[in-house]
């Protein structure tokens, strides 16, 4: 039975047409830079998210769109790096048809912002922020670190349905790469 059913769910997303490479969802961020703030090492950047026209349209919907802000912390070994900690800083993004505005969530700082077109919410984003990492002056002053940072869209945490369809189709792959730096630099001691 359960052979069937991923037989049948892999014919479905096979059959799939390919999407246009220039309909590719774009979620990046914008020149991150490291800043410590206090005792915290925090990074400065921007989001830059470019929905393709498929998020568009199950934003539409009812689909809460969820974006996340990865920072994977990890002691740093020369060439390997062990996981000591992860934070995550995630919104959503709502549309609200009776209103006929998009909304953004952002869940750490628990603020809701409402934007009357698509266009505007995705400017927003792409304002300069702070996003913590939760590693301290200390922390850095005892042993060195790796500090990596990504935006996604985290396609888990989508309506059940939608998740394995979405797994396979490139238009909902909105993932950009790690950005890496250690602490303390190499030139910094």
């Amino acid at each position: 039975m359960m052979i069937s059913m991923v037989f049948i769910t892999a014919l479905c997303v096979a059959c799939q047409p390919e999407p246009e490479p220039a309909q590719t969802v774009a979620f990046d961020l914008l020149d991150p830079r490291p800043v410590w703030i206090g005792e915290e090492l925090q990074f400065n950047t921007a989001l830059h998210w470019r929905p393709d026209d498929e998020v568009v349209n199950a934003l539409h919907h009812g689909v809460v769109i969820p974006l996340e802000v990865s920072v994977r912390i990890s002691r740093h070994h020369g060439l390997v790096a062990s996981e000591d900690r992860s934070h995550h800083h995630r919104f959503e993004i709502r549309y609200l048809p009776l209103l006929r505005d998009y909304e953004v969530w952002d869940v750490r700082a628990d603020e809701r912002t409402l934007y009357p077109r698509l266009a505007i919410l995705t400017r927003a984003l792409s304002r300069r922020r702070q996003f913590s990492t939760g590693l301290s002056r200390s922390d850095v002053a005892e042993r060195r670190w790796q500090v990596q940072l990504r935006a996604k869209l985290d396609r888990s945490r989508l309506p059940s349905p939608m998740r394995l369809p979405v797994w396979f189709d490139a238009r909902w792959r909105a993932e950009g790469p790690w950005h890496t730096w250690v602490f303390p630099s190499e030139e910094g001691g």
